[in-house]
């Protein structure tokens, strides 16, 4: 994408986006559209003239400035397809843009756990690594912490991990992990790509909020069933709904029906071990409904210990085979 640095346009920009914030949709319309006449096909410009165009109840001329947007800017940084899925305007789409994603992240890593966490009462590493212990899961000899953020869920499992991988798209998430000191080895990659590629197995995957990046969960639980040593286990949390099977929501994330993550599951060869509704966090206030599943590849979890010939590796040394994709 363009690096738009014309002085003129981002004055107008700037403007327009100080009048949205103090609640002047009018003059923030009036603003981004100078905005534009000076660079046509910005797309920071053309989503913010596409919002302001929803919010005044003109569904179609918002539509027509995502699909220039779009047009502008074919990896969707912006999220232009999320914003066009939510009017209707082209089928929802499997997943979110990965460059949205990557994007949104590395802006929000810095605040990150201070947002997340204290403001929005973030708790499912926590839920998911109790679900984890009432299933008798003791000490493991491989763990992938599957978009591992800034680490929150690396924390949660290092006391059980002999060797543990953190894997995520987004460099600025990834910087913050490191800082922690928690992982083994850390990826920068998309996680079906990560896990398609040549790689070790593991005993057990944690994947901590990612699905909701994503709608049909087929191709990464096939993918994440590949990936287990037998015995493994893949512990996944999801926002929930029971309209269908799963939908993207106002907030821009996936929500997945219970049903359908069950059925989904078994179709690429995981045996549900536990289901469990949660509170995913909260938003506007009230508790986000969320779940959290276990799943196993053949049917309970491989303790490190009791696993003849299964050596958990030293944290100090180079796991035997690196994760990196």
């Amino acid at each position: 994408m363009k690096d738009y640095r014309d002085p003129a346009a981002q004055r107008r920009l700037d403007f327009a986006l100080m009048w949205r914030a103090e609640g002047d949709s009018r003059a923030a319309l009036e603003a981004v559209r100078a905005a534009l006449e000076l660079e046509p096909a910005w797309p920071e410009a053309l989503y913010m003239e596409g919002d302001l165009l929803a919010e005044a109840g003109e569904s179609a001329a918002a539509v027509a400035a995502w699909c220039r947007c779009l047009a502008a800017d074919p990896g969707d940084v912006m999220g232009a397809t999320i914003r066009l899925a939510q009017l209707r305007a082209i089928p929802a789409p499997e997943s979110l843009p990965e460059a949205y994603v990557r994007t949104l992240f590395d802006q929000y890593a810095g605040r990150f756990e201070e947002s997340l966490v204290g403001r929005l009462e973030y708790r499912s590493p926590q839920a998911m690594r109790a679900l984890y212990d009432r299933l008798g899961g003791g000490p493991v000899a491989r763990v992938l912490d599957l978009g591992c953020g800034t680490g929150l869920s690396g924390e949660a499992f290092r006391g059980v991990a002999g060797w543990l991988a953190g894997v995520d798209l987004s460099p600025g998430m990834l910087a913050q992990a490191r800082a922690k000191g928690v992982y083994d080895d850390l990826a920068e990659a998309e996680a079906l790509a990560f896990l398609r590629a040549p790689g070790p197995l593991f005993d057990l995957i944690v994947a901590v909020d990612m699905v909701v990046y994503l709608g049909d969960l087929e191709p990464l639980l096939r993918a994440c069933a590949a990936r287990l040593a037998p015995g493994g286990l893949l512990l996944l949390s999801a926002q929930r709904t029971e309209l269908a099977d799963y939908l993207l929501g106002a907030d821009s994330r996936f929500a997945h029906s219970p049903a359908y993550l069950e059925r989904a599951a078994a179709a690429c060869g995981l045996s549900l071990e536990a289901a469990e509704r949660s509170a995913y966090r909260l938003e506007g206030g009230a508790p986000l409904p969320g779940q959290m599943m276990a799943l196993s590849r053949s049917g309970g979890v491989c303790d490190a210990a009791a696993a003849p010939g299964l050596a958990v590796p030293d944290r100090r040394d180079d796991p035997p085979e690196s994760v990196q994709a």
